[in-house]
């Protein structure tokens, strides 16, 4: 009877359950069942990938990155380099992180402009204005209000890293999981690995290392983003490694066990996820040298990971990009068609409409076509 990797429950009835290889949150699709039970899943799995996903999320959500289980990220605040906060929703929209407001006083008039992402807040913040200016007439004021697409016309700042006690735990855990697929690998032959997940302190010695000694992927693609997973068997060396890539660029090479004397083997399993694509890659473990010369964490950041880093910043860029004309280009449509008095999801506009359907598409695409030629310009 098998049993559970990380406590001695059985995998059978409610304890059994589905594992992601790849955590679902960052675009992991296969799943394994004969790994960790439910309530080492719900205690410990769970935490872990929920700190991965919160330090990949603007990638994640940039991307359009689908989730294995369905389901939208969570916005992801960020900040322009002048200083306005925004959040990035999942559909690839920016919008307010909060609302602006300003309020002038004239004779026996108030003027309120509010800045805000929906209807019901500015109607919510005028009532509070409400409260605080008695002799606002909130029932009979005036209001006039209008949606305006903005368009990001200047850099986002933000801090970004990858690792630590949780998120560590969740990229060694995923070489664990492809592990358990393996026949003849019991748990017994992964003990450097499992002490780790196994100790809860945040200061427990962790068995990886931020590798970017050699590029290990030998087939690697250049025009999308990828995650891979991969394990190799040497038993020459009495080890089994694991080797973890995320978005391309976040890397971290594992010693899962330093006394390992069983067949050679190697698994990998790498995925495209923003369409959900298995890929067929392959890794080179030769490459890797004697773990005591590696260090744990460089002292500065390695030239491969701030090229690797620059690259998929480009390709997720290139994607988002895409995203967002998209959804100019739908938004301009709708808008256009229910001015006329069509239905926002109508496939024909009647001959007599089409030239004034045109020219409002074009005027509500304005905004976007402004913005790429103001980014574009030297």
């Amino acid at each position: 009877m098998k049993t559970c990797w990380l406590c001695p429950n059985p995998l059978e009835g409610d304890h059994r359950t589905g594992e992601h290889i790849i955590p679902s949150s960052i675009g992991g699709r296969k799943e394994v069942h004969d790994f960790i039970c439910r309530s080492c899943n719900s205690t410990r799995g769970v935490a872990w990938e929920a700190e991965l996903a919160k330090q990949f999320l603007w990638f994640s959500s940039a991307a359009g990155v689908k989730r294995g289980r369905g389901g939208t990220h969570p916005d992801f605040k960020v900040q322009t380099a002048s200083g306005e906060k925004l959040r990035l929703r999942a559909d690839s929209v920016l919008v307010l992180d909060g609302h602006d407001i300003s309020t002038q006083e004239s004779d026996n008039r108030i003027e309120v402009a509010i800045r805000a992402n929906d209807s019901r807040t500015i109607k919510n913040l005028l009532k509070k204005i409400a409260v605080d200016h008695p002799e606002f007439d909130f029932k009979n004021a005036t209001t006039r209000s209008e949606q305006v697409d903005n368009y990001l016309d200047e850099p986002l700042c933000m801090n970004f890293r990858y690792g630590g006690p949780a998120a560590g735990r969740s990229m060694v855990k995923s070489c664990l999981a492809l592990l358990s697929e393996v026949d003849h690998i019991e748990k017994s032959n992964c003990a450097r690995a499992l002490a780790y997940l196994l100790d809860p302190s945040p200061e427990a010695p962790n068995p990886f290392y931020f590798f970017f000694d050699a590029d290990l992927i030998e087939n690697r693609p250049q025009d999308h983003l990828f995650h891979c997973v991969s394990v190799v068997a040497q038993p020459q060396e009495g080890r089994i490694l694991g080797y973890v890539e995320l978005f391309n660029f976040a890397r971290l090479l594992i010693l899962i066990s330093d006394e390992y004397s069983g067949p050679a083997f190697q698994e990998t399993y790498a995925i495209d996820p923003v369409e959900g694509k298995t890929l067929d890659l392959s890794v080179d473990f030769s490459l890797v040298g004697r773990l005591d010369d590696l260090p744990k964490i460089a002292s500065e950041a390695p030239k491969m990971y701030l090229e690797a880093f620059q690259h998929t910043g480009k390709i997720v860029q290139a994607l988002n990009d895409d995203r967002v004309r998209t959804l100019a280009i739908s938004r301009a449509s709708e808008g256009a068609l229910k001015t006329l008095g069509l239905a926002p999801s109508a496939e024909e506009v009647p001959p007599e409409l089409k030239d004034e359907w045109i020219r409002l598409f074009m005027l509500n695409l304005k905004p976007y076509i402004e913005s790429t030629i103001k980014r574009a310009a030297p």
